[in-house]
């Protein structure tokens, strides 16, 4: 019994050691949090001095008019008196191109894409109203207007309006009306010009050089819309709008879309991309930390087999320090991902970390099949966190099948164990009647 008493004495370290690499383990969770807030801290400031994101918020046309409304002065007299205000027309027909090209900008060691491009922006609308005695329209002081993001634009552009090209003015730091509700986009740039309004149908053309980042979004327009990118980028968003692309195309040198809405009935509807990161660095990392105690119970769990199975005897220090480097995995691993590929950064620490435990077993234990053992433990689990990683889908299935695998071992390998009677001798997984070992066995 006095071998049992120091079995379970041991057991009772381990578990205190196993509760201090959890409250390690822990730890590392808490300061891959702050890398993480770090990091999307330079990409905001890498998207708000590339302009942030990018958005054409309104294309309209107006047409003011004078309106003659009756009025009874203060003597009951009725007299004649002129109202002033404007008709807003939407474009029938919003046709929209954009030819984008990204660019890595960095702050620190960290990094994020911003992107600059062409904007082809046409459309048109019909005016078919008639003066009458009520109303007046003035038709040669029509405004068009194009409201965007007010950091994005590169340059004044041209306005072609029914042929007739011209430089438009600009109002920054507008507030539109008040159609923004909750939107992100606060701060924008209205670039209106006159123009001569003509009966029926009126066309409008212009060219944008803009820049911006994160995300590339148009409001539709209440008929006709068409947007068509193409891009280098090779990892669009497209579920964070309200329409998704009507065709698409993903290579190795980027993408194409193309939009077609033929009809809208709010004012807030959009359609675009963002740029999404191919591989979030910080997403992986928090899955793997999120399996650290699997690397601190599994290598508990082989030495300790070690030690019912074979002539050895561990110092619980000996469980802490591979415990210890077990948990140093995940903090090299998010140290090297910040400098080098995620791939590359997980070979290095899992090779580290593996060997290292693997030769410190071997040494104390002075036997290579116990550093053998120890190094197929670790590749197997090295291996499961990587798949997992890379099947995000998959990783809760994954986990449950590798979880229930180790239970089903380590009952199969301890079946014949008896606990009560543990004499600390070697015994060979399987054997019916082991030398050493004393078995619970009632026919004997």
């Amino acid at each position: 019994m006095k071998k049992s008493s120091s079995i379970a004495g041991k057991i009772v370290f381990m578990s205190a050691i196993i509760g201090a690499l959890l409250l390690a383990n822990l730890f590392i969770g808490l300061k891959l949090n702050d890398r993480e807030i770090a990091r999307n801290n330079a990409k905001e400031s890498i998207a708000k001095a590339a302009g942030e994101k990018f958005c054409i918020r309104k294309v309209e046309f107006e047409v003011p008019y004078e309106r003659n409304v009756k009025k009874i002065n203060s003597k009951g007299a009725a007299y004649l008196d002129k109202e002033f205000g404007t008709v807003r027309f939407s474009p029938e027909n919003l046709n929209c191109e954009a030819e984008i090209k990204s660019e890595i900008r960095h702050l620190g060691i960290y990094s994020a894409p911003i992107f600059t491009g062409k904007i082809k922006l046409s459309g048109q609308f019909t005016y078919n109203q008639n003066n009458n005695s009520e109303y007046t329209y003035k038709t040669d002081n029509a405004k068009c207007r194009v409201v965007l993001s007010d950091k994005s634009v590169l340059e004044i552009p041209v306005f072609e309006i029914n042929g007739i090209k011209s430089k438009p003015e600009f109002e920054i730091n507008a507030k539109y009306l008040n159609e923004m509700g909750n939107y992100e986009y606060s701060n924008l740039v209205i670039l209106k010009s006159d123009f001569k309004c003509v009966k029926g149908t009126n066309v409008f053309s212009t060219e944008l050089n803009i820049r911006g980042a994160e995300k590339f979004t148009l409001f539709l327009s209440d008929k006709q819309n068409k947007l068509s990118v193409k891009s280098d980028w090779k990892s669009p968003g497209f579920t964070d709008f309200d329409y998704l692309p009507t065709t698409r195309n993903l290579t190795e040198e980027g993408f194409t879309a193309d939009w077609f809405v033929p009809f809208t009935g709010n004012d807030n509807d959009r359609i675009g991309f963002e740029f999404k990161t191919p591989v979030d660095v910080y997403k992986m990392l928090d899955r793997a930390v999120t399996y650290g105690f699997l690397f601190i119970i599994v290598p508990f769990i082989v030495l300790f087999l070690f030690e019912i199975f074979m002539k050895i005897s561990l110092h619980p220090v000996n469980y802490l320090l591979c415990g210890a480097a077990s948990i140093v995995f995940f903090l090299l691993l998010m140290s090297f991902s910040e400098h080098i590929p995620f791939t590359a950064a997980y070979l290095i620490s899992s090779f580290a970390s593996g060997i290292v435990i693997s030769l410190y077993v071997a040494s104390i234990t002075k036997n290579v099949k116990t550093g053998i053992g120890m190094c197929v433990t670790f590749i197997l689990m090295y291996g499961y966190l990587f798949f997992s990683l890379k099947s995000e889908d998959y990783a809760l299935l994954i986990g449950s099948i590798f979880t229930f695998i180790i239970i089903a071992a380590l009952m199969f390998f301890t079946r014949k164990v008896d606990w009560n009677n543990l004499k600390g001798a070697s015994s060979k997984a399987g054997d019916d009647k082991p030398d050493n070992l004393k078995l619970t066995d009632k026919t004997e």
